[in-house]
């Protein structure tokens, strides 16, 4: 009897143990947008504001609002999860993350030399992190987010994270093309578990309290301008998505 009771209590522990453990998500990547989305202003506007955002002015440099952003996720979104997210370390020293650029299935010179041309101009990521977007294919197998299981997959992870931010022209008031505009700013997080599924997206977003004028249906600015609105957009941003974030997290574990 003893060793049955024994033997019972240990399958017990031994059940608690594996049931009690986290999932484990690697983050893949973690960037910002530079081109300030522009389907809100007047057409004739947009590409002229593409094309200023484009310019590597130090007047417009988005790297300390992505850091702090980086730094809060770390240190207090993560806790908020109900998996681990994998080390950092680990993901960015792994030589076929270092070598992967998302870019499969595109077998033209050119094409590929565009494309990473363009990924320099627009985006700007955290250190050792690739730019890479979610999708590229029709075929789950064939998805960026299906690479990246396999190319990670002795790591152990049970998902993968893609962590963006972007932003977004937001008239506040407008009325015959004359007003106020302001940034709106956008905060993505999406969620896929090992088959490649979508657990979750969380795309949450926040309006400036600064802005701009509006004229004939385009903003009035310059880089000592902009980057301010961006800067307090993303700072209403992160006020509210810490209080919005449980919502997104909590079947997490089912999917996951």
């Amino acid at each position: 009897m003893k060793k049955l009771f024994y033997l019972t209590v240990i399958l017990a522990l031994t059940t608690c143990v594996v049931f009690g453990q986290k999932k484990r998500v690697a983050v893949v990547t973690f960037y910002v947008d530079k081109y300030i989305g522009a389907n809100k202003i007047a057409e004739g506007s947009r590409q002229s504001t593409y094309e200023k955002t484009k310019e590597d002015d130090p007047r417009f440099d988005l790297r300390p609002i992505l850091d702090e952003f980086h730094e809060i996720f770390m240190e207090k979104y993560v806790k908020e999860f109900p998996f681990e997210i994998v080390s950092e370390d680990v993901i960015l020293n792994h030589p076929m993350y270092q070598a992967y650029k998302g870019l499969d299935g595109v077998e033209d010179t050119d094409s590929i030399d565009h494309l990473n041309e363009a990924i320099h101009d627009r985006f700007i990521a955290i250190d050792g992190y690739n730019v890479l977007l979610t999708g590229g294919n029709m075929l789950r197998s064939w998805r960026t987010e299906s690479h990246l299981l396999k190319i990670l997959k002795d790591v152990d992870i049970d998902g993968v994270m893609f962590v963006y931010l972007s932003y977004a022209w937001e008239p506040k008031v407008a009325l015959g093309g004359l007003g106020n505009a302001g940034i709106r700013s956008y905060i993505n997080m999406d969620l896929y578990n090992k088959e490649a599924k979508k657990v979750f997206k969380l795309d949450e977003y926040a309006v400036s309290k600064k802005g701009v004028p509006l004229v004939s249906g385009a903003p009035i600015f310059n880089y000592d301008k902009l980057l301010p609105m961006c800067a307090s957009a993303t700072e209403e941003l992160l006020d509210d998505l810490h209080k919005k974030l449980p919502k997104y997290v909590k079947k997490t574990d089912k999917s996951l």
